[in-house]
């Protein structure tokens, strides 16, 4: 990745957490900087490059109540750009409490997590291995991605890592449904 876009990233980033900052939230907490539990972009504006927030607290249920208070720094911006069948990405992370292990497209009705839909890194055979250190980026593209899922809210990207292997994953995007 340039550096350029990385630093593009970076500043993505910083504009995504000063936004939370600025709608109020309580910088007394260690997980203060996190906005929302959630993610409050939808998949029609996604699908164009409106960044989203990563966090740990967008991990399913079952997966989320998991987490320790370690995971209180971890997060990242995910781009996303429909380019006819295919999905560009570009997934910035932050202060993880260790290094990516795997990132994967899972399908997931109703913030759940099911089958992978596309192996991002990590998983020999299907994709590359995923960039060192706990701070990074990673770019890339779904070929022939499920658009139809992505766009009916049926995609959680999951980023697992040394200390939170699969299934559990420390951090996720869920991606709203498109406005009908």
């Amino acid at each position: 990745m340039t550096r350029t876009k990385l630093l593009l990233l970076a500043v993505i980033a910083a504009l995504v957490l000063v936004t939370g900052a600025v709608a109020g939230t309580n910088n007394s907490d260690s997980t203060a900087y996190l906005p929302s539990q959630g993610n409050s972009v939808t998949a029609d504006l996604a699908l164009k490059g409106i960044p989203m927030q990563i966090t740990p607290y967008q991990l399913p249920h079952q997966f989320n109540t998991m987490l320790r208070d370690d995971v209180g720094k971890s997060h990242g911006v995910a781009i996303l750009k429909q380019n006819g069948n295919d999905i560009e990405y570009t997934f910035a992370y932050f202060d993880l409490t260790s290094p990516l292990t795997q990132v994967h497209f899972h399908y997931g009705p109703s913030k759940h997590v099911a089958v992978r839909a596309q192996t991002v890194c990590g998983v020999k055979g299907e994709g590359p291995a995923c960039p060192e250190g706990t701070t990074n980026s990673i770019t890339g593209v779904w070929k022939n991605a499920d658009i139809a899922a992505v766009k009916d809210g049926g995609i959680v990207i999951a980023f697992h890592t040394q200390k939170y292997a699969p299934p559990i994953g420390e951090m996720a995007v869920l991606v709203a449904p498109a406005k009908k």
